[in-house]
């Protein structure tokens, strides 16, 4: 049976609507939602557009008796931490996160995928090739696919990462204001900013997915202790997921609506972003192969020491397949 989770008294709140959310991106509260009989679930998501279907799955969760709580974060490492400490159910966030905290041994598990791309690798005016990023500022975000992805592919090129450009630790939502300054020569980051730099007249510098972790970015992760103790909820929120993640596949134009609502986000951007952003919520042979191949990246270039059994990263029991 589906149990009641309670809160603790900090900041995390309920949505009741995706209108009420729209303004702020923040939840909104409704004492009585916890009270109801209704089971709680806090959902921890970044202000991103492949993030956002966190945001819709209320809209599934009343016939499953089901209040959802979507707690924004920074970054995915402080959505790894929340789910380490029980403030948060469920995180759609990093695949890099998730192996990372899973090779230090948190309690923390893939349940199902979110979103393939949602990267460039953005430089600028005139820049037209790997090539052209030699002696550049790079920055990046540690840790990130996007890392990765950028040392894989200046590898590739010939390019010595950690000597021949200069990699420079930067939030996403920095980077396209940064380049615009001049004060960094590209980056690899995430949407929005990578079309919003575009739109400004930045160059994509090339395909930051030709490499052997592919597209693969976002998925749905929780604590592996839930999902042994309440699969039954573990499985109601997955199934929710899916419902959410291909309503906004099929109509484009209610994501790109729900997204600017929410974030405010210009409605150019989110039409250029969309194109480099693929929603999606199975755990196919392949997408399991791309991150296994990531944990092994991630080991060849240092960020963590031994990559975990795949097993221990994710879990394909809760997906309704490929």
């Amino acid at each position: 049976m589906l149990h009641h989770r309670l809160l603790a008294a900090t900041g995390i709140t309920a949505i009741a609507a995706l209108t009420l959310t729209a303004c702020t991106g923040e939840p909104t509260s409704d004492a009585a939602a916890a009270e109801d009989g209704s089971t709680v679930v806090t959902v921890a998501t970044q202000r991103q557009p492949h993030l956002y279907a966190a945001y819709l799955y209320e809209q599934f969760g009343d016939a499953e008796g089901i209040t959802f709580e979507v707690v924004p974060m920074a970054n995915s490492t402080d959505e790894l931490n929340a789910l380490a400490t029980g403030d948060v159910d469920f995180a759609l966030m990093g695949v890099p996160t998730v192996i990372s905290g899973v090779s230090q041994g948190q309690d923390v598990k893939l349940v199902a995928s979110g979103a393939d791309g949602g990267s460039g690798l953005i430089g600028a005016a005139g820049m037209a090739s790997v090539e052209d990023l030699r002696g550049a500022r790079i920055a990046h975000v540690p840790g990130s696919s996007q890392e990765i992805a950028l040392r894989l592919t200046l590898e590739a090129a010939g390019i010595d990462p950690d000597s021949e450009v200069e990699l420079v630790s930067l939030g996403y939502a920095d980077m396209s204001d940064a380049l615009a300054r001049g004060d960094i020569d590209a980056y690899a980051g995430a949407e929005v900013n990578a079309s919003i730099s575009l739109l400004d007249g930045s160059a994509r510098v090339a395909s930051i997915y030709e490499t052997e972790i592919g597209k693969v970015n976002i998925g749905l992760a929780v604590a592996g202790s839930l999902a042994e103790e309440d699969p039954e909820l573990v499985q109601t929120v997955v199934d929710i997921h899916e419902q959410a993640t291909e309503a906004l596949r099929e109509d484009e134009d209610a994501w790109i609506a729900g997204v600017q609502e929410q974030f405010s986000f210009d409605q150019a951007v989110l039409e250029q972003a969309a194109q480099n952003i693929w929603l999606r919520s199975d755990l196919s042979t392949d997408y399991v192969s791309q991150v296994e191949a990531l944990g092994e990246q991630m080991v060849s270039l240092g960020a963590i020491d031994e990559a975990p059994a795949i097993d221990d990263v994710l879990t394909t029991e809760f997906v309704s397949g490929e």
